[in-house]
């Protein structure tokens, strides 16, 4: 178990993608400032409700994030890239003077690792296609070399539901998260 402070959004980030974050609050300038300063990371968690802004409740599973770059943006912001690493539960939580939310987790094994079996072919045509619609939301992957790598970017990309992405957070099997994305591609899409 480790004790490392949280990142709520309301954007789920899975591993192996970099997300964007402008960081103005207080308690998250010094979280990124203690995280530049001991090259250590933070979790990114699922808000489940409340806001980014103020305080949240959040959903028990998250990913370890690493600041990949930063830069000093206009009106004092801050301009981060995190790449999602390694996942967790979250098994308490408490808030710091600031609002800093703080948690007790257990980590996640890791996965085995997969060649991307041929039946995804389809699954990775509709990757390339969600990847050129997302254009704008500066999300980084890289090259899908995996099944890993291809379940998680679709997990990151499909308008799912909060709980439908905790759910393959979870998973550890990525052939397995594969089957159920494929299985469930034609009701996401509908919804």
């Amino acid at each position: 178990m480790s004790l490392i402070p949280l990142f709520p959004l309301n954007m789920a980030l899975f591993p192996g993608v970099t997300l964007p974050l402008r960081i103005f609050e207080q308690r998250y300038l010094r979280l990124v400032t203690e995280s530049l300063k001991t090259d250590t990371g933070f979790g990114v968690v699922l808000i489940r409700s409340g806001r980014e802004v103020g305080q949240a409740d959040v959903w028990p599973l998250g990913l370890y994030a690493r600041i990949v770059d930063w830069s000093q943006g206009e009106e004092g912001l801050l301009h981060i890239d995190v790449a999602g690493d390694s996942r967790f539960r979250v098994l308490d939580t408490f808030r710091e003077d600031d609002g800093l939310l703080m948690a007790e987790v257990e980590w996640l094994p890791d996965e085995e690792s997969h060649p991307v079996p041929e039946s995804c072919d389809g699954l990775l045509a509709v990757l390339n296609e969600l990847k050129q619609h997302a254009a704008s939301l500066a999300l980084k992957f890289a090259p899908v070399e995996s099944a890993e790598a291809l379940s998680w970017q679709l997990a990151q990309l499909l308008p799912l539901e909060d709980a439908a992405r905790v759910e393959l957070l979870a998973s550890h099997d990525p052939l397995e998260r594969l089957a159920s994305i494929a299985a469930n591609l034609d009701r996401w899409a509908r919804e």
